[in-house]
C-alpha cells in the first residue's frame, strides 16, 4: 500500500524526496567515511519510477562498458561493442554490431583511436543520434592528461602506433573522476529527467574507487620505483599511478612481431636493470615473452588488459584488485628470490 501512495505521490511529496535525498549527499560530503551510504541511499531515493524511459547507451570497450553502468545504474540500459576479453585491436565489424549501435540512444567512446573501428559501424548504423559531433557521443577521454602523444611523422610503417596518444588511461584511478564526468554530462544530456542518478550514482562510485586506491596503495608501497617490462605499451598511466618504472617494452612498433635485435638489446637491459617482471597480455601470444624471461630469469605475468576478460572481473575495482594484487605477488616473489 505504502508502495501505491508513494507511486502517486503528490508534487508536495516528491519535493519532499528531492531534499531528502539533496541531503544525503550533502552528509556525503562532510562525512566522508559514510560517502559511500550516503550516496547509495540517494540513489535508491532517486531511482527512475516504473515505466520511465530508459536511454539505451552502447560502449565500444570494456573498461568503458563497467565506467558507464556504474554511472547509469538503473536509470539507462549499457550494451558493449567489443567482447570482454577481446583484443581491439583485431576487431572485426559484424552487421549485429550495426545493429546494435543503431538502436542506441548514446554511444561512448575511447577518443584515442583504441576504437577506431567504431566509425564504420556507426556509419553503417545510419543512426544519426550517434554520428560524429553529436551530442550523443561522448568522448570519454575529454580532459584527460594524455601521455605518450607521439611527436613528428606518424605512418603505418611504425605499427598500430596511436596519433593522439596512448589510449588506456582509465588504468589511473586519478582519471576516472574526468572519465566519469564526461559520462555523466552526456546522459544527462540524453536523458536530463535522469540527472540527479547519474551523479549520485557517480559520487558513490568514486568514493569505492577511492577506498579500493587507499588499499592498493598500501600493498604496492613496497615496490614503488621497481622496473617492470611488457609486452604492449598497455601500462603507461598503471606504471605513473602507483610508482612503478617502465623497464621495457617487447613490441618495438605495436602489433609487429619484434626483431632479433631489439630483443637482444632488451635482454641485456633487462639484466643492467635487474627487470623480474614481463606483463603479458592475455589476448597476445606468449613466445617472446618466454624467450626474454628465459634469457632474464624474469617472470611472466599474463593478466587481462580490460575488465572481464576474467571471470569475475566485469568490475572496476575487482578488475584492478585482480591486476595489482598479481603485481605485488609476482614482486614480492622476486624480491625473495634476489
Amino acid at each position: 500500500m505504502r508502495r501505491l501512495v508513494l507511486a502517486r505521490s503528490s508534487s508536495l511529496l516528491e519535493l519532499g524526496l528531492r531534499r531528502v535525498a539533496g541531503a544525503a549527499r550533502a552528509v556525503a560530503w562532510r562525512l566522508p567515511q559514510g560517502a559511500a551510504v550516503a550516496a547509495a541511499l540517494g540513489v535508491a531515493v532517486l531511482a527512475p519510477r516504473p515505466g520511465e524511459a530508459q536511454p539505451r547507451v552502447v560502449a565500444t570497450l570494456p573498461d568503458l562498458y563497467v565506467l558507464t553502468r556504474a554511472v547509469a545504474g538503473p536509470a539507462a540500459t549499457v550494451d558493449l561493442v567489443a567482447r570482454f576479453g577481446q583484443n581491439p585491436h583485431d576487431m572485426e565489424v559484424r552487421p549485429s554490431h550495426m545493429l546494435l549501435v543503431r538502436r542506441a540512444d548514446v554511444l561512448v567512446r575511447n577518443g584515442l583511436e583504441e576504437d577506431a573501428w567504431i566509425d564504420v559501424i556507426v556509419r553503417g548504423s545510419n543512426n544519426p543520434k550517434v554520428q560524429r559531433g553529436s551530442p550523443n557521443v561522448i568522448d570519454a577521454s575529454l580532459g584527460v592528461e594524455i601521455l605518450k602523444v607521439p611527436t613528428g611523422r606518424v605512418d603505418r610503417s611504425l605499427g598500430d602506433v596511436h596519433s593522439t596518444g596512448n589510449p588506456h588511461y582509465t588504468l589511473d584511478p586519478a582519471n576516472l573522476p574526468t572519465v566519469t564526468r564526461n559520462i555523466v554530462a552526456g546522459l544527462a544530456r540524453a536523458a536530463p529527467e535522469h540527472t540527479r542518478i547519474f551523479e549520485a550514482n557517480r559520487e558513490a562510485f568514486l568514493e569505492k574507487v577511492a577506498e579500493a586506491d587507499r588499499r592498493w596503495r598500501a600493498l604496492l608501497a613496497p615496490f614503488r620505483g621497481a622496473r617492470i617490462v611488457s609486452h604492449h605499451d598497455s601500462w603507461p598511466y598503471l606504471f605513473r599511478a602507483f610508482g612503478f618504472v617502465e623497464g621495457g617494452i617487447i613490441e618495438d612498433r605495436p602489433g609487429i612481431p619484434p626483431s632479433p635485435q631489439h630483443l637482444a638489446g632488451l635482454v641485456r637491459r633487462m639484466r643492467d636493470e635487474k627487470v623480474r617482471v614481463i606483463l603479458l597480455e592475455n589476448w597476445y601470444a606468449a613466445d617472446a615473452a618466454s624467450l626474454v624471461a628465459r634469457e632474464t630469469g624474469a617472470k611472466v605475468l599474463v593478466v587481462p588488459q580490460t575488465p572481464g576478460a576474467v571471470k569475475g572481473t566485469d568490475d572496476y575495482v575487482l578488475h584492478l584488485d585482480s591486476i595489482l594484487t598479481a603485481i605485488a605477488d609476482a614482486l614480492r616473489e622476486a624480491s625473495w628470490r634476489d
